[in-house]
Order: C-alpha cells, then structure tokens, then sequence
C-alpha cells in the first residue's frame, strides 16, 4: 500500500471490525463496561454531559472558580454550541484558571494506541502511524494517558514548525518507517489531540501565524505554511486568552480569527470576601510546612483591600496608578505575610509581620504597579497611602463593632492589665494577654468583632491589638500609636 492511501484512509473501528487489544499485556474488551467509557468520544462529549447533568442537579461544575456566575453560565453556553472561547481582560484574574477548570471536567485518563505521539483513540486513529499498526498488525497495544491540556504559550519568535509539526516527505524516500521518530514530529497543536489545546496570549502569536488558526477553530485541521493540509481530523477542543491590545508584547487578533471565536470577558473579583477566598485557595503557604499559620480575618482584609483600593479609582491615590495588582499581588501578599510570620516565630499575624516600614508589603506590590506618567510620587509613597488607607478602612469598621456600652469598662481593662505603667505603653504580650483572657469583658468585646477562639492566646493577642489599634485611629485622644507601640492618654 503506498504512502499516500494510507495517510488519507479513514479508519473507524467497532466491536464487530475490532483488532485485538492488549493492555498491561493482557487481552482486554475495550466495549465491556470497565473500559467504555474512556475511548470514542470527543472532549465535548464529555464537557456536554457534565454540563447538562449540573443543570439538572443545580451543582457547579467550576467550583475552582470562585463567584464569576455571569462567566460561567457564558462558558457553558458557548461549549455547548462547540464555540472556540476566547477570554479576555486584564493580567491575573483567572483566564487560564478558567481554561484549567474546564480541562478537569475531562476524564483523569483514557485510552490510548500505545507510542503514539499525538494520543490516537483505538477506535479512531488519525495518525499515519496508527492508521499503519492497524492495517500491517492483528493486535493493537494500547496504554493508559494522563488528562491532556496543552498550554501554547504566546511568542513572537513561534514558528510554524513549533505549532504544527513537520512531515518529512524525505525521510520517507530514504526508507524510514511511518512510524519513525524521524519521519513525523508533531507541534504543539497536535498534541492536544483528545484534550484541551490552550493558547495563552493568542495576541502574542505573530499574526502570519494567526492565520494557520482559522482551519484549527473552524475545520479541525490545519494547512502548513507550503499549503500542504495535514490529514489529521483533530479532536481537540481548542481555547485562547489574551490581554488587552494596549499591553506590551501583544498585537491585534485579526479580525477573520476572532469572528471564529466566542468573545468572554473575565474582570476582577466582585467583592473583598471573594479576592480573600481566591487569595487563600492559590497561595503557596497551604504547603504543609505553612499550613498551621492563621492569617485572622481582620488582616486578610487589610491586605488585599491595599490590592483593591488600588484598582478603585472612586479613591484619589488610585488615580495615580497606571497599571494596578491583580489577584496574583494578592496571593503574593499573603505569601509574603506568611513567610515572614514564620521567621518572626508567629503563628499568627501580627502588625509587626508587615515588615520594617511595611516592607514585606512592598515586596508583593512594586513589581505589579505602574504609575501614571504625570506622577511625581515615589512607588513607595503610593504603597504607603494604599496600606494607610486600607488600615484606615477596616479599623473603622472594627470600632464601629465595639459595644458603647462596654467601651469604658474595656479601656479600663487595658489600664489595669496591659499598662507598662513605667512607660505608659500598652503591653500585649502572652504573659499580659494570658492574665486577662478568663476575664467576663473580653469574650463579650471579641465576639462582637469576630468569631474566633479566644482560648489560643496569640489569637486572642492579634485581636485585641487590632481592636486598640482601630481605638487608636478613631479616638486618637483616648489611645495614640506610635514608633509601633500604642499609649494611653492621661
């Protein structure tokens, strides 16, 4: 059979026209019950039926996604219609997270033609080296593959050989094997063959490139930069994000490719709770030598309310940011936080883990913010305002918690208990905190601020200096800060 019939031959294999399959070196029936359902069909008949059955059971299929319901029911829509989705929108707000959560409505594994490069089904090959195992041999060897999500990383310098692959027509006339390492190396495209082909920052892909793009969204196929068309039927089910047109390094998406797409913007967090969620879930510190670290609820929303003041231009220090956070400066943040926790010996935060002039602060954001041209601020004047002005924020929502009627009675607490009477200074060390923590007045104070446990006493510590820090803000006439150490007034 010459090479030519065998390239473009179509094989469809039933259990009735069926080879004999071999896995793990044992004859297997790849129709029996056990392995059904991991062979001839395409990712968005798998995606489709995740889909439908959470409509029916009111679920969520994107739990990784936290909020974004309006994104979701988008993505949803356009997979059903077998849309190519495009999502768009600033830098680190969860475009290749969300290509990642559909990628995991996939199958762990499947089955696959063993040593085949682009992951061929055995009821289905597209290969010509499978197409070839088929027709000289009786049994076919099959093996088990991981899930496949190809990311194809936007690069200017991306060639048609990295993205496609090449045939080598020559090496076929030298006599080499269809299947020969030599003859065929697929791109990356071809490799996302039954999975999920990514491209992240499609506007980075040189737009001579962008055009090969049109047959993969449309067609399923694609035609090399000679005009030869590869004879691959690809089952792939294929995505793209991109920033907007203004960022370094990006281009304008031709407009032919993006009329083959399904436009879905993907925008900042909603709220401070949702930011705090996302922030948690993605940080490094769930790693087991950081999992016994609290970060209490009143820090989590200092920090990255600094990320959203940033991004809020209703606040005049935000007018003098070009380019704000995103919710990667919000993770890093708390890394940062989490990290410095440890060498200070703290299991919970503190003010003090802020750093020295809030540098470990700093370290999460000067990287991550642009200013404005016209600005004569330094970066560090700006993040000193943005870390004023949060602290600001949530203290005075602490003070508004505290009980009027208890407020006296708590002042004359910390007179009594937590008074270096030598230097007048609030003392809120273990040693004090432990002396008052039984005490009736500061179960009834804290539980109105938040509901934590007050028996573990650097908890208990890391509340109450936030409790006399908002003092301090509010009433500066009652409590003043200063040089990190709070004083009571006469």
């Amino acid at each position: 059979m010459n090479f030519e019939s065998i390239l473009y031959k179509e094989i469809k294999i039933t259990n009735k026209t069926s080879p004999t399959f071999i896995l793990n070196d044992k004859h297997v029936d790849i129709w029996d019950k056990k392995y059904n359902y991991y062979h001839s069909k395409t990712p968005l008949d798998y995606i489709s039926k995740h889909i439908i059955d959470s409509q029916k059971t009111k679920s969520d299929i994107f739990p990784q996604i936290i909020g974004k319901d309006k994104e979701k029911f988008l993505v949803k829509t356009a997979l059903l219609s077998n849309s190519t989705i495009l999502f768009t929108g600033e830098k680190g707000y969860g475009k290749t997270t969300f290509s990642k959560s559909i990628a995991n409505l996939l199958p762990e594994k499947l089955l696959s033609i063993q040593d085949c490069k682009i992951n061929d089904d055995p009821t289905y090959p597209i290969c010509f080296s499978c197409k070839k195992k088929y027709l000289d041999n009786k049994e076919i060897y099959l093996t088990w593959i991981p899930r496949i999500w190809v990311r194809i990383s936007g690069d200017p310098l991306l060639n048609t050989r990295q993205l496609i692959g090449g045939l080598s027509i020559q090496k076929i006339l030298e006599g080499k094997d269809l299947d020969h390492p030599e003859v065929f190396l697929p791109g990356r495209v071809l490799k996302a063959n039954r999975g999920i082909c990514y491209f992240d920052e499609l506007g980075a892909i040189p737009t001579s490139l962008q055009t090969l793009l049109h047959e993969l969204f449309e067609e399923k196929q694609i035609t090399s930069n000679e005009g030869d068309i590869i004879p691959f039927k690809l089952n792939s089910l294929t995505m793209a994000a991109t920033n907007p047109s203004n960022y370094r390094g990006t281009n304008p998406i031709k407009e032919p490719l993006l009329d083959r797409m399904e436009e879905i913007p993907i925008l900042p967090p909603n709220n401070l709770q949702e930011e705090i969620i996302i922030s948690q879930n993605h940080m490094f510190s769930n790693s087991t030598f950081k999992s016994k670290l609290i970060i209490p609820p009143w820090h989590n929303e200092i920090l990255i309310r600094i990320i959203q003041i940033a991004r809020n231009k209703k606040f005049p220090i935000s007018k003098k940011i070009l380019t704000p956070p995103s919710c990667r400066g919000s993770i890093k943040l708390l890394d940062h936080i989490s990290s410095n926790m440890i060498l200070n010996s703290h299991n919970v935060t503190f003010f003090s883990d802020y750093g020295v002039n809030n540098q470990i602060v700093k370290l999460s954001l000067y990287g991550r913010i642009e200013l404005e041209y016209a600005t004569n601020e330094l970066k560090n004047d700006i993040i000193d305002q943005l870390i004023i002005e949060s602290i600001k924020l949530t203290c005075k929502e602490i003070y508004n918690k505290i009980p009027e009627n208890l407020f006296d009675s708590f002042i004359k607490l910390i007179k009594t208990n937590l008074l270096n009477k030598k230097h007048n200074y609030i003392d809120i060390s273990s040693q004090n905190i432990k002396k008052i923590k039984n005490i009736k007045l500061i179960p009834q104070i804290c539980s109105q601020i938040s509901n934590i446990d007050i028996k573990n006493t650097e908890l208990l510590a890391s509340l109450l200096e936030i409790i006399i820090h908002s003092i301090s803000i509010c009433v500066p006439q009652i409590i003043t800060y200063s040089n990190n150490q709070y004083f009571i007034k006469k």
